[in-house]
């Protein structure tokens, strides 16, 4: 899965509906800076296992090695 990384601080940059068009902010330098892209995989926060994506739950992640469901919010991100 494509992620856009902020080349300042490292954090993931958040898409932004702007009268000029779609965009990517960061919010921690809190503007609009330059980012790369990665290809990036889903792990657990927990455990550590590489997620499952789970079309079936309103499209969230799931571990099989913990058995349940992960918030989009605490997902590892890592590079393929």
């Amino acid at each position: 899965m494509l992620r856009r990384i902020c080349r300042q601080c490292g954090r993931e940059m958040v898409k932004e509906l702007t009268p000029e068009g779609a965009g990517f902010f960061c919010k921690q330098c809190n503007g609009h800076t330059l980012y790369d892209e990665f290809d990036m995989e889903p792990y657990c926060p927990v455990c550590g296992g590489k997620l499952q994506f789970c079309a079936k739950c309103g499209q969230g992640y799931f571990c099989n090695k913990c058995n349940d469901l992960v918030s989009s919010m605490k997902i590892i991100w890592k590079r393929s």
